[in-house]
């Protein structure tokens, strides 16, 4: 199996995010990536924004997925997405994803904040003016919350023998 890498992604044809995704693979389109509740959070606020006939919204650590008719074009329905062991949230199968295009023109906040994803395992990247470090650093926490899960380790023969 291919461990699971950090991708930087988008909904299809729109300049959402750039939204740090872990997935075990290279991307599909209606895959369902995890993503932060930080994450999610940024996904939520652009559904909010774009005003499509999706819309997104928290029940406690939940989140509630709801659709009109006119978004799918059959009947209106809801998705509960819940967090997994690690608070990580598989969002996917409502619109198609795509990676995150560097070529096409974006804010200077979403190319810091993909700068940090990219960089999380180097070390900090140069100065930033403040609004900008402060998305980079948001990156680089992103990419470090999808992939540093608890280390199990055994311990080594002869421990806590007494």
């Amino acid at each position: 199996m291919t461990a699971p890498t950090v991708q930087l992604i988008t909904v299809d044809s729109t300049a959402y995010g750039p939204y740090a995704g872990l997935l075990p693979k290279e991307l599909g389109a209606f895959d369902a990536p995890l993503f932060t509740r930080r994450g999610a959070q940024h996904i939520v606020d652009d559904l909010l924004r774009d005003a499509c006939g999706l819309s997104a919204a928290w029940e406690g650590e939940s989140l509630r997925f709801t659709w009109t008719p006119a978004y799918r074009g059959d009947e209106g329905g809801t998705e509960v997405v819940h967090p997994d062991r690690h608070g990580r949230y598989a969002i996917g199968g409502l619109w198609p994803w795509m990676e995150w295009d560097d070529d096409l023109p974006h804010t200077a906040g979403q190319r810091a904040f993909a700068d940090g994803v990219r960089e999380a395992r180097a070390p900090r990247g140069p100065v930033l003016p403040d609004g900008l470090r402060h998305l980079y650093d948001q990156g680089r926490a992103e990419a470090h919350s999808l992939t540093l899960l608890p280390l199990i380790a055994s311990a080594p023969a002869g421990c806590g023998e007494g």
